[in-house]
């Protein structure tokens, strides 16, 4: 089952919001960037990793963090 999460980093507070219940697949990602909340989506891809699916979305200042991001899911989306 998997779970919504939030993770400090970098300064900022980031919230991930699970779009499946059952299994690890799609997270909403909301952040707080020059005073209002954005919110961009990350997705498995087939290597078992998640990426942003639409970068242009994404504030600049965090693409560079999409690996961390993808570890912190993997780590922490999911109830075992």
């Amino acid at each position: 089952m998997t779970t919504n999460f939030k993770i400090d980093f970098d300064d900022a507070e980031f919230e991930f919001v699970s779009m499946n219940r059952v299994r690890l697949q799609l997270f909403q990602v909301y952040v707080l960037h020059e005073g209002k909340k954005q919110r961009f989506h990350m997705q498995i891809n087939d290597q078992a990793a998640f990426y942003i699916t639409d970068m242009q979305v994404c504030p600049e200042v965090y693409r560079s963090l999409e690996n961390t991001l993808s570890d912190a899911i993997l780590k922490l989306g999911e109830v075992k």
